[in-house]
C-alpha cells in the first residue's frame, strides 16, 4: 500500500490484508480514499471513523464496508490502544474469483457507508480467514488465496443478509457534538486555502472558540491547529506539483509569510517545500 496525498492505492497486488495495532497518539491526519474496495475489521479497542459526513463508533466486532474513492478518516476512540485489520481488493479480483456472484457482493458497498456487527464466533472465523488469506497471498499461493478470499466474502455476505448489517441511514449518530465536529472538518477542508482562525470558524458555527477547541480535541484526538496544518500541507503538495513558485503556493493557502509556510511544511513533511518537490521530480530544477 502506498499513500500519496489524499489517496491510497493498491499497487502491487489485487488483494491485500493489513493488520496492526494502534496506540494513544495514533490518528489519521488526513481524509483519504482508496482506488480499491476496503473492508475494515475492528478487532480490539475502539475507533471513531468519519465517513459520509458522519462519525461512527467502532467497537470490537464492527465491520465496515467502504467503497472505492469514499473519503474517510479514523480518530482515537475511548480506549488508548487496540488492533484493526483491513482487507483491500480490486473489483477485477472479486469478479475473477466469484464471477456471477460478484454483483451481489458489490451491492454490499452500495451507499456511502455500511456497518456490520459480528458475534464472537463470526469474529473468530473472519480473523482465521484473514490470516490464511494474508499468508497465502504473501507466499505466492495464488489459488489458495483466491479460495480463502471467496470463502471470506461469501461468509460476510451471508452474515450481512442475516441481519448483521446496519446501513448508514439506520445507524445512530454519536451525538450533536460529533455531528458538529464532522461539519467543522468538512468546512475546514472546503476552506483550507483561506486564512482560517479558530475564532472565525467558531463564529461560523455559533460556538465559542474555547468550546470548539475542546470539542475538536475530544472528538478527533488532534488540536484544531494541527489538523488544519495537515490539511494545508496536503493541499500544498498538490499545488507544488503544478505551480512554478513556492511563494505563490504559500499565498494561495493563506499563509502570512513564506517563512511560516516553510516551517509548517517541514514540521509535517520532513522536508522544505522545495526539497519535497524535487524528491517527487528527480532531476528537475524548480523555481522557488
Amino acid at each position: 500500500m502506498e499513500r500519496t496525498g489524499f489517496q491510497r492505492e493498491l499497487r502491487d497486488r489485487e488483494v491485500d490484508v493489513e493488520c496492526r495495532g494502534f496506540g494513544p497518539s495514533f490518528n489519521m491526519d488526513n481524509t483519504h480514499y482508496h482506488d480499491c474496495f476496503e473492508v475494515y475489521f475492528q478487532i480490539s479497542g475502539d475507533r471513531n471513523l468519519l465517513s459520509g459526513g458522519r462519525f461512527h463508533h467502532l467497537e470490537p466486532g464492527s465491520v465496515l464496508w467502504i467503497p472505492k474513492f469514499d473519503l474517510h478518516q479514523s480518530f482515537q476512540g475511548q480506549q488508548d490502544t487496540g488492533t484493526r485489520a483491513v482487507l483491500y481488493f480490486r473489483e477485477e479480483y472479486l469478479r475473477g474469483v466469484l464471477q456471477e456472484r460478484a454483483g451481489e457482493l458489490l451491492a454490499l458497498f452500495a451507499g456511502p457507508f455500511q456497518v456490520m456487527r459480528l458475534d464472537v464466533f463470526q469474529r473468530r472465523k473472519a480473523l482465521e480467514l484473514l490470516y490464511e488469506l494474508e499468508q497465502g497471498s504473501r507466499a505466492g499461493q495464488e489459488l489458495y488465496a483466491r479460495f480463502v478470499f471467496g470463502q471470506l466474502v461469501l461468509l460476510l455476505e451471508t452474515w450481512s443478509r442475516a441481519g448483521g448489517a446496519l446501513p448508514q441511514e439506520a445507524a445512530p449518530t454519536m451525538g450533536p457534538k460529533y455531528d458538529r465536529i464532522a461539519s467543522v472538518l468538512a468546512y475546514l477542508k472546503n476552506h483550507r486555502e483561506e486564512r482560517l482562525r479558530l475564532e472565525d470558524v467558531a463564529r461560523a458555527f455559533f460556538v465559542t472558540p474555547a468550546y470548539l477547541s475542546r470539542s475538536f480535541k475530544a472528538c478527533t484526538g488532534l488540536s484544531f491547529v494541527t489538523y488544519l496544518n495537515h490539511l494545508k500541507v496536503e493541499r500544498a503538495k498538490e499545488l507544488l506539483l503544478r505551480e512554478g513558485s513556492v511563494t505563490q503556493v504559500s499565498l494561495e493557502l493563506g499563509y502570512e509569510s513564506l517563512t511560516h509556510f516553510e516551517r509548517v511544511f517541514r514540521q509535517i513533511a520532513g522536508l522544505s517545500p522545495t526539497e519535497w518537490r524535487k524528491s517527487q521530480r528527480p532531476g528537475e530544477d524548480k523555481i522557488s
